[in-house]
């Protein structure tokens, strides 16, 4: 209902044309005026350097002078009118079933990568891959990557970018032990990483290279010996996941949903 007056505002300037077109001007000076210096040099651009308008005025004036006023009217709603679009858009986003259970799928599990999405709702690849488009699309949700795995989040900032960082690892059962022997004990080295988690000290180095980069543990080096500790904020957040755990556990805290 909102876009009728846009739609009557159209209508009337479209009947109003040929009325104004059929006008006919004299422009004379004002006075006789003659410049007592030349121009100032024109500096030339490239035809793509115009603004989208500005081009598609210059256009118009050849063709059909009349449509100016209707193209300067269409960009001058056009803020409105794409707004109103992803109002619409928001509202029947949710109206498929598959759509709404990926939707409550990811919020209820912040971070949750593709694959276990589609193995939790048993929804193939491409399927899934066009629902989670139209609802990036609307605004709905948005993604987050670290250590190149890619992890969903619905749209509301509940969290920073490290917090969604730190989310994304803590599915993976041995990144989530790794982080939680950080919290507990900081400064450990590779070799004592390794005895903690039951793996390879190759093993250990691939976990803490995909958490570096994004600032969720830090190394230092002491006595020639590397050792890691989890960054402040990091570290703040894991001991809140792993609180959430220890009272019990849930999905969203660090739990069920975890991927290999």
């Amino acid at each position: 209902m909102r876009r009728w007056p846009a739609v009557v505002l159209l209508i009337t300037l479209l009947f109003a044309i040929p009325t104004s077109a059929a006008v006919v001007y004299t422009i004379s000076p004002a006075r006789d005026y003659v410049p007592d210096r030349p121009p100032q040099d024109m500096t030339s651009i490239e035809w793509w350097q115009v603004p989208p308008q500005s081009l598609m005025s210059s256009m118009l004036i050849g063709v059909s002078p009349e449509l100016l006023v209707v193209v300067n009217v269409l960009f001058l709603l056009n803020v409105w009118l794409f707004f109103g679009y992803r109002r619409i858009m928001k509202r029947t986003a949710l109206g498929h079933e598959t759509r709404t259970a990926i939707y409550d799928h990811i919020r209820t599990h912040p971070g949750i990568r593709p694959a276990t999405l589609a193995e939790d709702l048993g929804i193939n690849r491409g399927t899934l891959r066009y629902h989670l488009e139209k609802l990036q699309e609307v605004g709905m949700i948005v993604t987050t990557a670290v250590g190149g795995q890619t992890g969903y989040f619905e749209n509301r900032q509940k969290y920073s970018v490290l917090e969604a960082k730190v989310l994304i690892p803590l599915k993976n059962p041995k990144t989530r032990e790794l982080l939680f022997a950080l919290l507990e004990n900081p400064r450990m080295s590779r070799r004592q990483l390794a005895e903690r988690l039951g793996i390879t000290p190759s093993s250990v180095s691939w976990h803490i290279r995909r958490l570096e980069g994004d600032r969720i543990i830090l190394r230092e080096k002491t006595g020639g010996e590397v050792r890691y500790t989890l960054s402040g904020e990091a570290a703040a957040f894991v001991g809140e996941r792993a609180g959430l755990l220890r009272a019990g556990g849930c999905r969203e805290g660090v739990g069920a949903g975890s991927e290999g």
